[in-house]
């Protein structure tokens, strides 16, 4: 928030980043122009976003990069939180990095498309810490956000939040977060159970780009249904 040229102060980084974290033989095989063309879109997407982040309420940055060895029903997962802030209420607020199209739609029961966030506030956290929310940090050119859910958002995170916003309006409860945590137990249960119903979560959306119909026997299934009703019309003329 001090920074008097907050550009050239991410530019530094996004080079430095660059020099340390791009593989040199890689770097040599990529273009130069495309190179320098990448870190200025970072650096314009990272001053963005910390400029997004200056109004928040108070805040201190607690972790980042957060490994973290849990055990769920007999499995083991060897996690990485991207980043874990202490709230100004001294509650803990889980971030997730997400540079594409992300709801947290897709957290809810009974059959959730994405448990991550969720499997990181209920099961990942340590025993000292509350906490206050799980967001992602949408980082997209024109479209930056935090979308999740945070127990109390206009006193925690943004001061003047309005009511029918989408924070606003999806507060974390903790009957949620039990919620949360159930499904993902059985989720895992299910999964050591060798549960594996030809049971599509949005059929025939989710086959559309499903290369595996031969493998789960969707096909078999849709045949089953047909020829049932089939019959059950033949039942129906035939009277």
């Amino acid at each position: 928030m001090k920074l008097a040229d907050a550009d050239s102060f991410v530019k530094t980084h996004v080079e430095r980043a660059f020099q340390a974290e791009v593989n040199p033989a890689v770097r040599e095989r990529m273009p130069a122009r495309y190179l320098e063309l990448e870190q200025q879109r970072l650096t314009r997407l990272v001053t963005a976003w910390l400029e997004f982040e200056s109004v928040r309420m108070p805040f201190e940055v607690l972790e980042t990069e957060a490994e973290r060895t849990i055990s769920l029903a007999g499995l083991t997962f060897k996690l990485r939180l991207d980043r874990i802030d202490r709230l100004n209420d001294d509650t803990v607020l889980v971030i997730d990095y997400k540079s594409g199209d992300v709801s947290p739609k897709s957290w809810e029961p009974p059959r959730p498309e994405d448990v991550q966030l969720p499997l990181y506030a209920g099961f990942a956290l340590d025993d000292d810490q509350e906490l206050g929310g799980l967001v992602f940090a949408k980082l997209r050119p024109g479209d930056l956000a935090f979308t999740g859910c945070v127990a109390a958002p206009s006193a925690t995170l943004f001061a003047g939040l309005k009511p029918n916003s989408s924070l606003a309006k999806s507060a974390l409860t903790a009957e949620q977060l039990l919620d949360w945590k159930e499904t993902i137990e059985q989720l895992a249960r299910d999964f050591l159970a060798g549960r594996a119903e030809v049971d599509p979560r949005d059929a025939p959306k989710t086959c559309e780009r499903c290369g595996l119909q031969t493998l789960c026997r969707i096909q078999e299934r849709q045949i089953s249904v047909d020829d049932g009703d089939s019959s059950e019309d033949e039942e129906r003329d035939n009277e």
